[in-house]
């Protein structure tokens, strides 16, 4: 990540908002942010990881953050960071909040974050840094803001904790492969037994049964050959006896059907008899007698119509004659229409002339009213003006009589500092006082121990090797005894002639004679349990000393550093009171300059007051001025309102034609509306009956016309229709002669019977046809059966052996279907027993491969083995700078615990806790690591630059490591490293190319320079 800009404002101490432009600092690799305690240095880094995480390092959401971390002066608070991931990707991160009414309470914070795309900020999802930096907040504070005091908390971590943190900077999550190597074992155990349960079902399926079923098989077919070639000579020679049959029953059932047609015959000769006379009389009449009938049916229509033509004829003519007499009613009255309508518009102007004449009076009476109106608006214009002039004039003279504020700022800030540096010279004193007393407290105890701090540690060691020598002394001769005391207790159970249990000897010519050496091990325990005690007492003692002699060392170190820091103040306030240079005023007391002050205030109060009045009295004079132009525009639009209004009533009685305005003096406008209405309503009724009555007589003549035409023409028809009807009698009578009949009632009786004629004659030709060929069919059969040899008991007899043949048959091949089928299934099932078994070895080799596979991956063992390596390479890094800063006497190493200890080689190369590091070999261990640890980041980002900030830490360091840090730093510009540095170390400022600093102002807050 590389800043490009912060801003920050009502944040802590920043009450003003502050703006650093980071490129100018970035470019020189190396910078710094200088400033006295509590200036607001660290406020920067805490706004930087508040914008972006919403998390700071002093205050968590349970203390009021939002409140305490307000500025008392300001109502807002407001944070712009704006930087480049390590992805170059350009990021914007806000955080804002503002005080309610009431002085305690907040709004809630916003935080929001963008992109820099398309020439333009876009709002991102999500306001978390984490998503665009690839680090936590923990971790970001660790490797890339490293808040002050917490410098060497990534040294000191934990194993545990520091390998989490490894896992999340280098994503070694992916490494913990345990879960997964689980799952795939769980799974794979299920296929088992789910292959288990399968394998199961088969314990029935072998080779031996299959082999069996197939033999049984084989022979089930071979019988079923044989059972087939039998059946299929018996069921030829069946066939053959079953046709013969057939052949004698058809032959048997034709005579009989031939008996039934011929006593059908006579039937069928009257049916064609009737046919022919239907024909025949059918072709003669049928036709003339439908048209005769059609004839008939129109005749009678014909004269329905006319009928029904002559009464609407009838009906029309009657109406005809009402509508034109409504009409000779109402046209004088309309010869007149023009003349109403130009009386309605005479009336509409009237109306108008009375309406402009009320508005009339209304402009009068408010034009007589608004005048009074703008005359007291201008009198209060001449009276503001007066006092505005008044209000400058005393204006002027109290700005005349102001003081000098450059000499009054000058005085503040001079007693400002140099009450800050005698608040500064009291507190270093009480600072050591305290030490002094503590040194005191701490020599004493040396005192009271009967050794001095210079010396101690040789006594201790001296002591601690005496008692040493002691107890291996009495070690020694505890050995000796036991040995004894067994050596007695085999000498006691000797017995001659059996072997001695030590060499084996038959003969034992000089035992040894017991001693009761039990006492003697008990004095001896004692002795080494009250020396075990003794060196306990030392140790405890050793470590009590140790504290107290590093504690010793410590507070004179910084009683040494607390007392040149006083001399340097009060050099300081020495230098101070030689450039006091105001001769009014007194450098030792206040009185005067407070006076001064006040003065001031109580001038600049009236000022501010009459800047106040002077305003108001400007905005009612405005106010003032608005009103006497609002008022004389609505007078001059009422005068030529009334203007315009005797302009209309002049032109509306010019355009009056036909009424006498005399005439209508007395009406009021009401009447005239009524008067209006009326005419307007007779109008209307005369238009809408002209045009109804135009349309109707109009219609009904056409209508007359209509009907008049139709009946005639029907008239016409009904004669014709006549004529047509006593030729077609004339013909029909012709036609009875002819064909002998002496009435029409014959001919009808005839054609009523309606006889199908088609269906007859078919009926007719299929019998004849029948007859014939069943004659023919049985002349066939008679000649099939001539030299035929069937006999009723041989086919009684092969039929019933051919059933008996095939019920045989049907069995066979059912059984050997059955044999077929369980050999098939027994083929099937045992490939899928094969199948089964296969997948089964493969199931059970993966079993093992992920057993060792789990064991491998059991807990966090890899992922922590992986962690351990990473932090391998980070101390390998990190001790090319940490060999250079401490000239090759210590080196970084990681235990089997994966946390950190330090090589000693100025003693024997033993290791130790980074805990006994002093503060300053502790901060370059720390900065070598953290180094080390955004080098590492750098590259798995692939970022072309990368930075982080330190935070105070330079403190601790001497003189010549403070240069070897410094060249350190110095030599990260050329790896594009860039490292900014917080400090209060006012030499370490000269050394810094590119710097700010911070200054907090009391009136201003906390200002960058």
């Amino acid at each position: 990540m590389l800043p490009l800009y912060l801003s920050i404002e009502g944040l802590y101490s920043y009450q003003d908002k502050q703006e650093i432009d980071f490129t100018h600092l970035t470019e020189a690799g190396l910078f710094g942010i200088f400033g006295k305690v509590g200036s607001g240095k660290s406020s920067i880094l805490e706004a930087i990881s508040f914008a972006l995480y919403g998390e700071t390092e002093r205050l968590n959401k349970q203390e009021k953050r939002a409140y305490n971390m307000l500025n008392l002066r300001s109502d807002v608070a407001n944070i712009v960071f704006e930087f480049l991931n390590y992805e170059g990707r350009k990021f914007r991160f806000t955080a804002q909040w503002k005080r309610r009414k009431k002085f305690e309470d907040t709004t809630s914070l916003e935080r929001y974050a963008y992109e820099w795309k398309y020439d333009t900020w876009v709002p991102l999802d999500s306001n978390d840094g984490t998503a665009v930096t690839q680090l936590t907040y923990p971790n970001f504070r660790r490797t890339i803001i490293i808040p002050q005091g917490q410098f060497k908390e990534f040294l000191e971590l934990r194993g545990k904790d520091r390998s989490e943190m490894m896992k999340d900077i280098f994503n070694l999550d992916r490494f913990d492969l345990g879960p997964k190597v689980a799952t795939l074992q769980r799974q794979n155990n299920s296929k088992l037994e789910q292959l288990n349960g399968a394998l199961s079902g088969f314990d029935a399926v072998t080779t031996e049964i299959l082999g069996n079923k197939q033999q049984e098989l084989e022979t089930a077919q071979h019988h079923l050959t044989l059972v087939k070639e039998e059946t299929v000579s018996l069921e030829k020679e069946v066939s053959r006896l079953m046709e013969s049959k057939k052949t004698r029953e058809e032959l048997a059932q034709k005579k009989i059907e031939v008996q039934e047609y011929l006593l059908e015959q006579p039937r069928i000769t009257q049916l064609e008899k009737d046919l022919q006379t239907y024909e025949s009389t059918q072709l003669a009449f049928k036709e003339i007698l439908n048209t005769t009938h059609r004839l008939n049916k129109e005749k009678e229509q014909l004269t329905y119509k006319i009928e029904q033509l002559t009464t609407r004829k009838g009906e029309i003519l009657n109406r005809l004659e009402k509508e034109e007499a409504e009409w000779a009613k109402i046209a004088p009255d309309y010869q007149q229409l023009d003349l109403f309508k130009t009386q309605s518009e005479d009336l509409k102007l009237l109306t108008g002339i009375l309406q402009n004449k009320k508005q009339q009076e209304a402009l009068h009476k408010r034009l007589q009213d608004g005048k009074p109106y703008l005359i007291d608006a201008q009198e209060d214009e001449k009276k503001l003006s007066a006092s505005i002039e008044n209000e400058e004039k005393r204006l002027d003279e109290l700005k005349n009589t102001r003081v000098d504020t450059s000499v009054l700022l000058a005085l503040e800030a001079w007693y400002q500092t140099s009450d800050n540096t005698h608040s500064s010279i009291n507190e270093l004193k009480t600072q050591i006082q305290q030490l002094q007393n503590e040194i005191a407290q701490t020599t004493k105890y040396f005192e009271e121990q009967s050794i001095t701090i210079d010396n101690w540690e040789p006594a201790l060691q001296q002591q601690e090797t005496d008692l040493n020598i002691e107890l291996t002394s009495l070690q020694q001769e505890e050995t000796h005894l036991k040995v004894q005391a067994k050596l007695s207790e085999f000498a006691d159970n000797l017995a001659d002639g059996q072997p001695c249990p030590l060499c084996g000897a038959l003969d034992h010519p000089y035992p040894m004679m017991s001693h009761n050496v039990a006492v003697t091990i008990q004095e001896v325990l004692g002795k080494q349990t009250e020396i075990k005690q003794r060196l306990q007492q030392l140790k405890a003692n050793h470590q009590a000393l140790t504290a107290a002699s590093t504690r010793w060392r410590d507070k004179n170190i910084q009683l040494a550093q607390l007392e040149s820091n006083l001399e340097k103040l009060e050099e300081k306030l020495r230098i101070q009171h030689e450039q006091f240079r105001w001769e009014s005023f007194s450098p030792t007391e206040k009185t005067a300059f407070l006076a001064y002050k006040d003065k001031n205030y109580l001038t600049e109060t009236h000022i501010k007051s009459g800047e106040t009045t002077l305003k108001n009295l400007r905005m009612q004079w405005q106010t003032c001025q608005s009103k006497i132009e609002k008022y004389k525009n609505s007078l001059a639009e009422f005068e030529q309102n009334l203007v315009v209004l005797d302009q209309l009533n002049q032109q509306n009685k010019l355009q009056i034609k036909q009424l006498n305005i005399d005439d209508f003096e007395q009406h009021d406008e009401t009447a005239l509306i009524n008067i209006k209405q009326e005419t307007e309503n007779k109008i209307k009724l005369l238009e809408e009956e002209h045009k109804r009555l135009s349309e109707s007589i109009q219609i009904l003549r056409t209508d007359f016309a209509h009907i008049n035409g139709e009946r005639t023409a029907a008239k016409e028809q009904f004669q014709q229709l006549y004529q047509q009807l006593n030729s077609k009698q004339t013909e029909i009578s012709i036609l009875l002669k002819e064909h002998g009949y002496s009435d029409i009632i014959q001919v009808q009786h005839i054609l009523q019977k309606n006889i199908d004629v088609d269906r007859n004659r078919k009926t007719i030709q299929e019998f004849n046809l029948n007859l014939q060929i069943l004659l023919r069919h049985i002349a066939d059969l008679e000649r099939r059966i001539t030299n035929d040899t069937y006999d009723e008991s041989t086919y009684q007899e092969k039929t019933t052996l051919y059933t008996l043949k095939r019920e045989e048959l049907e069995l066979q091949i059912r059984v050997t279907g059955a044999l077929e089928k369980e050999y098939a299934r027994l083929r099937v099932e045992f490939e899928k027993k094969e199948k089964l078994l296969e997948q089964y070895e493969k199931l059970t080799l993966r079993k093992s491969n992920l057993t060792t596979l789990e064991n491998l991956f059991r807990g966090s063992g890899f992922v922590n083995y992986v962690s351990s390596i990473h932090l391998q390479r980070l101390c390998e890094i990190a001790n090319q700078r940490f060999h250079r800063l401490t000239k090759n006497n210590l080196s970084l190493t990681i235990n089997e615990n994966n946390e950190f200890e330090v090589i000693d080689f100025l003693h024997n190369g033993f290791r130790r806790s980074v805990k006994t590091l002093s503060g300053g070999q502790t901060f370059q261990a720390a900065l070598c690591l953290a180094l080390a640890l955004a080098e590492n980041i750098q590259s798995m980002n692939k970022a072309d630059k990368n930075f982080f900030f330190i935070d105070e830490g330079f403190g601790t360091q001497d003189p010549e490591s403070m240069n070897t840090v410094f060249e350190t730093l110095q030599y990260l510009n050329r790896d594009n490293r860039i490292v900014g540095i917080i400090s209060h170390v006012e030499e370490l400022k000269e050394r810094i190319p590119r710097a700010i600093t911070v200054i907090n102002d009391t009136e201003k807050g906390s200002q960058l320079h």
